[in-house]
């Protein structure tokens, strides 16, 4: 194998194609990137067998091939090369030679055949979804994702399509996130729930670009994504998620609507005092058409009032500080709804006018809130 490419063009390459790399594996094989060299371009791949991206770089290529050469060295040993076109071959014995800037570097590779083949679809079904409202709904779910839980299904994103709605949700047991758009050209129905792995990587990937579009074919417990250039497989969860539209209360005793910027500074001002304490709380306070938002530790505390429109029951009701961090700062909107019942029942938060974008957040049981 030998090519000849730019190097900014292939370190573009392989900050796409090194997200799935693993930071562990049993497979040592795994560790490296394939590299495959063909017609006019190298095609790269990295996979951790839940998540394996494919992303194909421009190269004026003498002899074809392909092998595999460790990932993280090859990754580094290519970005520290200067601006322009580097030399890249293989010999019989798998030993990969990368040339530029007055510079040899010799590193140690692997047989290709012993790489795992990409994963095949079963009876696949295929929609396509705009890049850029793809994004946005993993931008605005997945830090909702559970890290670890006995429920695998949660620590995964669900995305459901059926109706012409596209909808993903994602939740942790404490709080939901959930973002639908219209998508009534597609008239296919089914649900998958993507790992929260991947659901980031995939984010990572997509473009902004309201002209592209991302090819989804799903069959059996695999996903593939077709973008421009990267090709994106993923091994599902499988398991049925949860019920998540029984979460959602019908009715509320108390609405409230506050402008979400002073409402945003106000959360980060009580948050400073809140994260010094043992127990992470901040408690919001309504009545008579105000909101106080209150925080305590040892150190000290913080009072922050604010203007509300208020219909319904006064209430007092606490809060896990990050919970409400995380709504503030990915709702964008002049205004937001919160909506309550009483002080241990789910909070449901909305931009005013947008039920397209919703925030459940359980409260925290507290002396305070009584």
């Amino acid at each position: 194998m030998r090519f000849r490419c730019s190097a900014n063009n292939l370190i573009d390459g392989l900050q796409i194609a090194t997200k799935a790399l693993p930071s562990r594996t049993p497979n040592q094989i795994l560790e490296g990137v394939l590299i495959e060299a063909e017609a006019n371009e190298v095609i790269l791949t990295c996979s951790d067998e839940r998540i394996t991206i494919v992303t194909r770089v421009e190269a004026e290529v003498e002899e074809e091939g392909r092998g595999v050469v460790p990932g993280k060295l090859f990754n580094e040993v290519i970005r520290r090369l200067s601006e322009g076109d580097i030399e890249i071959d293989m010999n019989e014995r798998f030993v990969f030679t990368v040339r530029g800037s007055g510079s040899r570097t010799n590193i140690a590779g692997q047989d290709a055949d012993l790489y795992p083949a990409l994963p095949q679809l079963d009876n696949e079904r295929e929609i396509s979804l705009p890049q850029d409202m793809l994004k946005d709904m993993i931008q605005k779910t997945e830090f909702a994702i559970a890290v670890e839980d006995m429920r695998e299904v949660l620590t995964g994103c669900l995305l459901e399509i059926a109706g012409g709605d596209v909808t993903m949700v994602a939740l942790d047991g404490f709080r939901l996130a959930l973002r639908r758009a219209k998508i009534s050209d597609v008239l296919e129905n089914f649900s998958a729930i993507i790992p929260g792995r991947a659901v980031g990587d995939i984010g990572k990937l997509l473009s902004d670009d309201p002209e592209a579009f991302a090819s989804l074919s799903f069959g059996g417990n695999k996903l593939h994504i077709r973008l421009e250039k990267t090709e994106i497989f993923v091994i599902l969860v499988e398991g049925e998620y949860v019920q998540y539209r029984q979460i959602l209360p019908p009715r509320f005793a108390t609405r409230v609507v506050v402008d979400l910027e002073p409402f945003r500074k106000g959360i980060d001002r009580a948050a400073l005092i809140a994260r010094e304490g043992n127990n992470n709380l901040l408690i919001l306070k309504i009545a008579g058409g105000e909101m106080a938002i209150e925080s305590h530790s040892q150190i000290g505390d913080v009072f922050e009032k604010l203007e509300i429109q208020q219909e319904g029951a006064d209430l007092n009701i606490a809060f896990n500080v990050k919970y409400l961090t995380d709504v503030v700062r990915y709702i964008d909107a002049e205004q937001i709804e919160i909506n309550l019942n009483n002080a241990i029942s789910p909070c449901i938060i909305t931009p005013v006018g947008d039920s397209d974008y919703v925030h459940l957040v359980l409260p925290v049981r507290t002396g305070a809130t009584a």
